[in-house]
């Protein structure tokens, strides 16, 4: 069975405190001046599609442990002098990744570090977090006519019933149960969470995006039945991350109006028009693009707009697309911002027109991160050693993939009839001779923690953790794939000093 989990930003930020010059305390292993932690090597093996291979005896555990440290021994080996570092698009990738993870550690110093919560309010919410509520809702798809709902609903509480009632006829009546788990939009969630609701009780019209809004009806209510003990302190301490999380994302919010607050985008509307049409007809061929071979390499998950779809004609590049804050952002500024920041959509597009729409709120969006990147490399946050981890992890994940192929490349050279039908067995075993004789070339700078590693284990559910709304929305790099071997042999770790 096959999941995939969508993670905030919150949950797939690592917080790992290590440096190259003394090894952190919980290091699973380490390669010369490479090495794992035991956070990175359990979410490398759990938060990634892996081979379907037995789990008895701890094969699939070995079988990865082994791989993670060949990639390591690779990216040792080539990684200063591998031709991937000379490519323009890894590059731009990995300064990309950088820039993500910055933002991220950004919103913890700017936002999520700063909240603090007390116990009543914790208390409170515990008891609201026992409520699940029926509902009945209908989606509005125009401002002003939300605006106009709620104004009235303001200006007469005892009207609302009947407000929503009558607009309910005309739209019908879906309906939904909501709980304090789901992961509902903020607007919702806190509206349906700040105080007991009883039924009839009229919501909204809430803003959950441009041009939608919710407007929803409390049919019914009931309280699940606590049953204490683990369960409750397992039921607090949600609490208390959801709590911290909306509140985080408040004072976010607040952060990114202020950093933003005076700038706006103006378009050159002609370039704007031909630039959106180039990547509309290309969105509707984008199945065709899939299996380009540098996105599935760089793991580009959201291909949709990349910097390489734009014509590279220098006279071109040098139009004008628009203006921000008095600077001008020339089509080839563009592209370039393109190739460490794909463009992010909120929701895909039916037609042209509101392809358009979505087209512009992902250039906002890309122009925002690009603002905030700027108060990230203020703050020097390009040299946080979590940044330069995430940064690193990618790294040495794409190098020896890349390094890998190559390898492979070469040692077809020596077997050029393509019809051989034995061929691949062939090149599979010259592969493994390469990698053993390199992994013996380095098996005394190969060290491992096996109490920790006993300690892990991998799930036989296969999870594909993904991040929503960023440019790159894949957790780890992917199940590393250069050996099956499960023999385990290893000298121990340094004690630390």
């Amino acid at each position: 069975m096959k999941r995939t989990l969508v993670f905030s930003s919150i949950a797939a930020l690592f917080i790992l405190n290590c440096t190259r010059d003394k090894l952190p305390e919980d290091v699973m292993f380490k390669v010369g001046n490479r090495y794992v932690t035991e956070k990175e090597f359990q979410y490398r093996a759990r938060f990634t599609i892996h081979p379907n291979l037995p789990h008895a005896n701890r094969n699939l555990e070995n079988i990865f442990l082994n791989n993670m440290i060949m990639e390591k021994i690779i990216a040792e080996k080539f990684g200063r002098k591998s031709e991937l570092n000379r490519n323009e698009g890894f590059l731009a990738y990995l300064q990309g990744r950088k820039e993500q993870a910055m933002r991220e550690v950004l919103f913890y110093k700017k936002a999520f570090d700063i909240v603090k919560l007390d116990n009543a309010e914790i208390q409170k919410t515990m008891k609201l977090s026992q409520r699940e509520y029926d509902l009945e809702f209908f989606n509005i798809y125009s401002d002003s006519t939300a605006k106009n709902l709620k104004r009235q609903t303001e200006a007469s509480p005892q009207s609302a019933l009947k407000i929503f009632d009558g607009m309910v006829e005309e739209y019908g009546r879906p309906s939904w149960t909501a709980k304090w788990k789901d992961p509902d939009h903020i607007n919702i969630h806190e509206a349906l969470y700040s105080a007991p609701l009883k039924a009839d009780s009229i919501i909204g019209p809430l803003k959950l995006d441009d041009d939608h809004w919710i407007f929803m009806k409390v049919v019914n209510w009931r309280d699940e039945v606590n049953f204490g003990g683990e369960e409750q302190e397992l039921r607090r301490q949600e609490v208390i991350e959801k709590l911290t999380t909306n509140r985080a994302t408040r004072i976010w919010n607040a952060y990114t109006r202020d950093v933003m607050k005076g700038k706006e985008i103006e378009f050159d509307r002609d370039m704007f028009i031909k630039i959106a049409d180039i990547f509309w007809d290309m969105l509707r061929t984008q199945d065709q693009k899939k299996n380009d071979m540098m996105r599935r390499l760089y793991q580009i998950e959201d291909s949709t707009l990349t910097a390489s779809d734009l014509p590279v004609d220098e006279m071109f590049l040098q139009q004008q697309f628009f203006t921000i804050d008095g600077l001008e952002w020339t089509v080839g500024d563009f592209r370039r911002a393109l190739m460490s920041h794909p463009l992010v959509y909120h929701k895909p597009a039916e037609n042209k027109n509101l392809f358009y729409f979505e087209f512009r709120r992902a250039i906002a969006a890309l122009v925002r991160d690009t603002y905030l990147n700027k108060e990230a490399y203020d703050m020097g946050l390009d040299k946080d050693k979590s940044v330069q981890r995430t940064t690193e992890i990618w790294s040495d994940a794409l190098i020896a993939t890349y390094e890998r192929n190559r390898l492979l490349n070469e040692l077809g050279k020596s077997l050029p009839d393509t019809t051989d039908p034995s061929r691949k067995i062939k090149l599979k075993k010259m592969l493994e001779e390469e990698l053993a004789d390199l992994k013996k070339e380095y098996d005394s700078k190969i060290r491992v923690d096996m109490d920790k590693f006993n300690q892990t284990e991998i799930n036989k559910t296969q999870l594909f953790v993904t991040q929503q709304q960023l440019p790159y929305p894949v957790v780890v790099p992917g199940w590393p794939m250069f050996t099956n071997s499960n023999t385990i042999e290893y000298l121990p770790i340094e004690p630390r000093k």
